[in-house]
């Protein structure tokens, strides 16, 4: 074999080595570009689903302000060029979106908060007293659900729930009529705890006068 045929050889055995490694290096360097791109997406995702909890509470009087929820994206279209962005820029945009996203969701639960305060302190609880037995009831049930709602991850849907039942109860406390002092003095009696000898006609007839008579069980005493 002569010198020149080895020489070629060690030339292309070089040469080999050489692609195999630029292209180790290439899908490296794409491996790594996807990795960012799948976690800018994530982050994205996240900014997307707190952003449409925001809209939907602005929608029904809430107070959020919206600035600057594009913040990083803009820049990171201009780092891109239309090109395939580079791994700093890919995690510039990541912390800037994460950054941008738990600032909305901060002013989403503040608001949030005392938006559910203000919608809970419309409704005339006084009145359960003057719902029937089943209406009451499916009241406090939807009160239970109310609370649930309001102490659950703030998402849009969460919210546009909250709303209509938040709706369907106010109007039936609304229609119901307001308890006299009489009616809740007795009541108070009787969930204290009270004996049929201290209930006198007056307090009975006035049971039947509001409805209120199927709302009361009597039982024996054990003595």
């Amino acid at each position: 074999m002569s010198n020149q045929s080895v020489r070629d050889k060690a030339l292309l055995l070089a040469s080999e080595a050489r692609r195999i490694e630029v292209g180790q290096q290439e899908t490296a360097t794409a491996v790594a570009v996807s990795t960012r791109v799948n976690t800018l997406r994530d982050k994205l995702e996240g900014l997307r689903t707190t952003l449409q909890a925001a809209r939907r509470l602005n929608a029904h009087g809430g107070d959020i302000s919206l600035d600057n929820v594009n913040e990083g994206l803009d820049r990171f279209r201009q780092r891109a060029g239309g090109g395939l962005p580079s791994k700093p820029a890919l995690d510039s945009a990541a912390r800037t979106v994460d950054g941008v996203e738990s600032r909305l969701r901060q002013a989403l639960r503040e608001a949030w908060r005392a938006w559910c305060e203000q919608r809970m302190a419309e409704l005339r609880r006084d009145r359960l007293v003057m719902l029937s037995v089943r209406e009451a009831a499916a009241a406090e049930q939807a009160l239970a659900d109310l609370d649930k709602l309001r102490r659950g991850d703030v998402r849009a849907a969460a919210i546009q729930q909250f709303v209509i039942s938040h709706r369907e109860l106010r109007a039936e406390l609304d229609n119901a009529p307001d308890p006299d002092p009489e009616v809740l003095e007795l009541l108070e009696r009787l969930r204290v705890g009270t004996t049929l000898d201290k209930l006198t006609p007056a307090d009975l007839q006035l049971l039947y006068d509001r409805q209120l008579a199927s709302t009361v069980e009597v039982r024996r005493r054990a003595t």
